[in-house]
């Protein structure tokens, strides 16, 4: 069992903190500390702050790197879809006690572009400055591209608790990083001296396995990788999270057993 650690959730891209609320309860259920911050200018539904359409990425990791300063040891850090790729930069900064990447965003360097990527931020990326507007959530590319194991009501219901809009500028940033001479999402690994997980989904269609083999790859030994191959990218309840949460745990307490750690 996992007791008395402090445990950072980062959630992803369009979404707020209460997307977590199974692993928080769970994790603080075992007797940890959870802090599980909504990312600045987030807030649920359409209305948009104008400022999140010019938010980088970096912002997003300079807020985190503020909550984690002010702690009394390091966390255990575990980032979802976007957050995932926030997590990785932070543990490649030196915050990490263990860094958890779930279904993560792609860095710079591994393609993030594919057909069905395309078609669920196509609405979005042809509006004219896309990169420094807020994007509005759209039901029908997260359904198609992130909910599209769940039954339509589930989905629905999913999306009105946990959407949000997003900044273009941290879209763009993750989508499209050859647009910068030092990309905001470079990461280099050897920068990385916490141990790693990868959490992969077969069926994920906005963060497809192939960014989660790359980013195995880029890693090397420094992480492990665990294929859910019956899975898609939304993994944060019914039998998805119950399965990936035992696998964290497992590897969490395995990790944290090691005096290296």
């Amino acid at each position: 069992m996992i007791q008395n650690q402090t445990i950072i959730l980062i959630h992803g891209a369009g979404s707020i903190s209460d997307a977590w609320d199974n692993f928080k309860k769970s994790f603080e259920s075992m007797g940890n500390t959870v802090i599980n911050p909504t990312l600045r200018y987030h807030q649920r539904g359409y209305k948009s702050d104008p400022k999140l359409g010019n938010t980088s990425i970096l912002d997003y990791v300079e807020d985190i790197e503020k909550i984690i300063k002010k702690l009394q040891q390091k966390p255990i850090i575990i980032g979802y879809s976007m957050g995932g790729l926030i997590a990785l930069i932070l543990c490649s900064k030196g915050y990490g006690k263990l860094g958890i990447f779930l279904t993560p965003a792609a860095p710079s360097g591994i393609n993030a572009i594919s057909f069905s990527v395309i078609r669920i931020f196509i609405m979005n990326i042809f509006r004219w400055k896309f990169w420094c507007k807020p994007m509005p959530p759209n039901f029908s590319s997260a359904f198609y591209g992130v909910l599209h194991d769940f039954k339509k009501d589930d989905a629905l219901r999913i999306f009105k608790n946990y959407y949000s809009p997003e900044s273009g500028r941290a879209i763009c940033e993750i989508g499209f990083p050859f647009f910068y001479s030092n990309s905001p999402t470079k990461v280099d690994e050897k920068d990385i001296q916490c141990p790693t997980l990868i959490i992969g989904s077969g069926r994920d269609r906005i963060t497809p396995i192939q960014i989660s083999k790359k980013l195995k790859k880029k890693l090397g030994k420094k992480t492990e990788l665990i294929i859910f191959e019956k899975f898609s990218h939304y993994i944060m309840e019914g039998n998805e999270f119950k399965e990936v949460f035992a696998k964290i745990t497992d590897w969490i307490s395995k990790k944290i057993g090691d005096s290296a750690v």
